[in-house]
């Protein structure tokens, strides 16, 4: 049950988000026990069997890894804190070690990769590579993928028409932050394209489009979406929607993770009860209201890390929404 969101507490909530500073990272001075990018578990919407979600075997793969990560922390963090370096470096590369077959393919690659570059790094400089990963594997959701064909029969589609998505959209990248990421929008093709660096903390590229007035999206069930994407194995990407409560509060908005990693030609079906998590630069913000299909303010796509770094291609073949 969601909790009564009356307007004292919305501005309480705003007032605080608004002058709140999120680390992205925990990687600065001494280590942290917690997770970053963690997200709250809606009680009442069960993403799998509904959405076509990766197969349960990999999401319950990657739940065993996060559990496991998050003892290590508890372990290792304490034990760096204390100046036990090796010991810390220790708990994390024998979890590195058992997770490894855990995690889906990008992951796995750059665990394995930073295992490899850290073997002969002091004790500390490894403690730090695996924390990093660590972090980003807690910060890892399996992907919305395009639903079987016997899901959408009696599905109604309702395309976006020209005067609701207003181009060009605009382009959000990380420069905002000081990162030197691009993409770029091909209207022709309906394709963004770009390249994501890590460089300055960066390692996001983004196009937003405005919708000339709210859209009362109530009537219908959610969205869809058909795309067809570079490295459908390892790629994943955000759909973006901002609600009139979103434009009262610096910086937030509503994500969803998808892939298309078979390459089909079906459409990815997102509930509106899918976008339950308000967020403020990729932080869950507690106790914040759901979207609201009442009042849609705008749609955007995102390519981030940690499964997109370096080139990225997407193509928009249809979206819209679907009832």
């Amino acid at each position: 049950m969601r909790a009564t969101f009356t307007p004292s507490t919305f501005l309480l909530i705003a007032t605080f988000y608004s002058n709140a500073s999120f680390p992205l990272n925990n990687l600065s001075g001494a280590f942290s026990t917690s997770i970053s990018g963690t997200r709250r578990a809606s009680g009442s919407f069960s993403r799998v069997g509904v959405l076509g979600m990766s197969s349960s075997i990999e999401t319950n793969d990657v739940a065993k890894a996060k559990s496991l990560i998050s003892r290590a922390i508890s372990v290792g963090a304490p034990a760096y804190n204390a100046g036990d370096i090796a010991g810390c470096a220790r708990v994390y590369e024998e979890t590195a070690e058992k997770i490894v077959p855990l995690l889906p393919k990008e992951l796995r690659t750059n665990l394995e990769q930073a295992q490899a570059c850290a073997s002969g790094d002091s004790n500390e400089a490894k403690a730090w590579a695996l924390r990093r990963q660590f972090d980003a594997i807690f910060e890892y959701q399996p992907p919305v993928i395009p639903s079987p064909a016997t899901n959408i029969c009696n599905i109604k589609l309702e395309a976006f028409t020209p005067q609701q998505l207003l181009v060009p959209p605009l382009e959000v990248m990380d420069g905002v932050m000081g990162g030197i990421s691009q993409g770029r929008w091909t209207e022709s093709t309906k394709t963004f394209s770009g390249h994501t660096s890590l460089a300055n903390n960066g390692g996001f590229a983004s196009l937003r489009w405005r919708f000339p007035v709210a859209q009362n999206w109530s009537y219908a069930k959610g969205l869809y979406l058909k795309v067809q994407h570079s490295q459908p194995t390892s790629h994943t990407f955000r759909l973006i929607l901002k609600d009139s409560t979103c434009e009262r509060i610096r910086l937030a908005n509503f994500k969803a993770i998808f892939a298309n990693p078979q390459s089909v030609d079906q459409p990815i079906l997102f509930p509106f009860e899918l976008f339950d998590t308000m967020e403020q630069m990729g932080n869950p913000m507690m106790g914040a209201p759901g979207l609201s299909p009442f009042s849609v303010t705008e749609i955007g796509i995102m390519a981030i890390k940690p499964t997109v770094v370096g080139d990225f291609e997407i193509t928009i073949e249809d979206w819209g929404l679907y009832s």
